[in-house]
């Protein structure tokens, strides 16, 4: 009879996450992430298998971090439709803390391009992010806008380190226009 588990796989993999942040995905271990869940490594080994496993499966759960961060804004367009995306995009960035742990995620960008894999985790993620911000009565271009928008936030964020990054997002998507102005073509 197996023994029950002590830490869910939504703990476990929250865990991954947080010690991916704190140690960057080459130099993660297997007991880096059971020393953030307060587990032993061979649980894990038992568990995944592997770090790219774990890694694996950590961004297929992402998708739950968008409605945890959903929630977090008030999941609704109460104040404004605008404002209530930026909320909830700031929620999302919650785990962004500091430049070094932005630079520690973004290096998990690597394997969502040369991997496949992990590649239709972070498509399924950026569909859950733009279905949110729909949900919120944006029009499918302007989430998608907002969402870019949101990403160069971050990144500019990260290389000036000017505020926090829920000051910059907010500072940043607050100047981005709701519908773009026709392109002339020539």
């Amino acid at each position: 009879m197996a023994r029950p588990r002590s830490k869910s796989d939504e703990e476990v993999l929250a865990a991954a996450l947080r010690a991916v942040g704190e140690h960057g995905v080459a130099k993660l271990t297997l007991a880096d992430v059971a020393r953030e869940a307060g587990l032993a490594p061979s649980t894990l080994a038992e568990r995944y298998g592997s770090k790219r496993a774990l890694l694996l499966a950590a961004a297929k759960s992402a998708a739950g971090g968008v409605e945890r961060a959903f929630a977090a804004a008030g999941g609704d367009a109460a104040r404004s439709p605008r404002g209530a995306a930026v909320e909830f995009l700031v929620a999302l960035a919650a785990p962004v803390s500091d430049r070094r742990a932005f630079a520690h995620h973004l290096a998990l960008l690597e394997l969502d391009v040369a991997d496949p894999e992990f590649r239709a985790a972070a498509a399924a993620h950026v569909a859950a992010v733009l279905e949110r911000l729909g949900a919120l009565g944006l029009t499918p271009a302007e989430a998608r806008r907002l969402y870019v928008a949101y990403n160069g936030a971050l990144v500019l964020w990260a290389l000036t380190g000017e505020g926090s990054p829920a000051d910059a997002l907010r500072a940043d998507l607050s100047g981005v226009e709701a519908e773009a102005e026709p392109v002339e073509q020539s």
